[in-house]
Parts: C-alpha cells; structure tokens; sequence
C-alpha cells in the first residue's frame, strides 16, 4: 500500500546506489541505520523506509512469466532493470524522478492501474483534466474490481488519493498547488535513457501512456 511518504527521491537514490554497490538488503539496512544516511532525527521509521525502497527496486524486475507476455529476454530485463537503479542512484535529477516513478508503476497495482487507464486514455484523446471526481471514480472503480482493496476503510482510501495525487504531481503529470494547473495532465518528456530501458522491458504501453505518444 501507498505511504504517505510515497515518492521518496532522496530515500531511493541512497538504496539504489547501495544496491550498485553490491550491499544486500541486510548489508543497506544496516549502514542506512548505523550511518544514519536518511539523516531522520530518529531511527523508528529507518528499516521500514529501506524496506520499502528495497522493495520497489525488487518490483522493476519483471517475471518469467511477465517476460515471457511482453516477449522480452529475461537477462536484458535485468541488465535494462540495472540501468534504471544507475539512473536512480547517479542520474540527474529528472532521470532519477523517472526512474523512481516506473519503480512505484512496477510496486503497486493502483499506480500502474491510474497511468495505463486514466491517465493514458486522456492523453491519447488529448483529454487533459484530470479532476478530484476523476480520482474519486477511478478510486470507486478499483476498490470494486480489486478484492484487497474492498476492505480499504474511508480513511484509507482518502489517504490514498492524496499519495497518488502528489505522485502525479512529483513525477510531472500534473501541475503543483492547489489551482487549475494541478487537475491539467501534461504529457512527459521521457529522458532518452529511461526511455531505451522501458523499451528493452517491452513497456511500449506505459510509455504511450505516460507520453501520449504511439508507440510500435
């Protein structure tokens, strides 16, 4: 499930470089806490935030099996997965953001869901509002079709809409603030590494989404 935390770049670029290093996850678990590398005055929400990154770069790795869907070679999957944890430790910033935001497409289903379909299909159809009754249909849709989501209580799906909102809005779908801009989606400008990876892990379909681009 989404973290109120949910976007955080300085958190995974540290995990990511880590990762590059060769550290295992006990190995970065411990030299976040013990190097106090998050930099958060306290140590409770330390392991669990290394977790969580840990967790989204474990997710860009696709299946066999989804390998076998998108009819990519598994071993490229990975060497264009080591790409992007490269992009997220040592990128710039805007390839480090994407990279992280394909991270959390990869991690959790109701992300993915509200690219490919909401934000997506508007694109495509040069539809670029995307309003609170927008997210709050695509939020009714998805507690209905997904059962885990079924038990979400009122406060949890508030929660939620608010992580994916600011997600939206700090991968650059959509504006900042609170005014006309933030219900605007606005195309993305892949940067062209981020982009070859996507393309060696078959994700064609997100990256029309996320563009508004045809992509064959």
């Amino acid at each position: 499930m989404l973290t109120r935390e949910q976007f955080l770049p300085h958190e995974m670029r540290i995990v990511a470089a880590l990762r590059m290093q060769g550290a295992s996850d006990e190995q970065v678990i411990v030299r976040v806490k013990s190097e106090n590398l998050f930099q958060y005055p306290t140590e409770r929400m330390v392991a669990n935030r290394a977790t969580v990154c840990l967790r989204r770069l474990d997710a860009m790795v696709p299946t066999d099996a989804a390998c076998a869907v998108r009819g990519i070679d598994s071993n490229i999957a990975v060497e264009a997965v080591s790409s992007l944890t490269r992009l997220m430790a040592s990128g710039t910033p805007t390839q480090a953001d994407q990279a992280i935001f394909y991270s959390m497409i990869c991690r959790y289903d109701i992300v993915r869901e509200l690219v490919l379909v909401e934000v997506g299909e508007r694109l495509q159809n040069f539809d670029y509002a995307f309003t609170a009754v927008d997210l709050n249909a695509f939020m009714t849709r998805f507690t209905t079709e997904y059962p885990d989501a079924a038990r979400w209580t009122e406060a949890t799906v508030k929660r939620i809409k608010g992580s994916l909102r600011q997600t939206l809005r700090h991968a650059g779908l959509i504006g900042e603030g609170q005014g006309p801009e933030s219900e605007r989606l606005s195309p993305l400008f892949l940067d062209s590494d981020f982009e070859r990876a996507l393309v060696l892990l078959g994700e064609q379909s997100l990256i029309a989404a996320l563009t508004g681009r045809v992509v064959m």
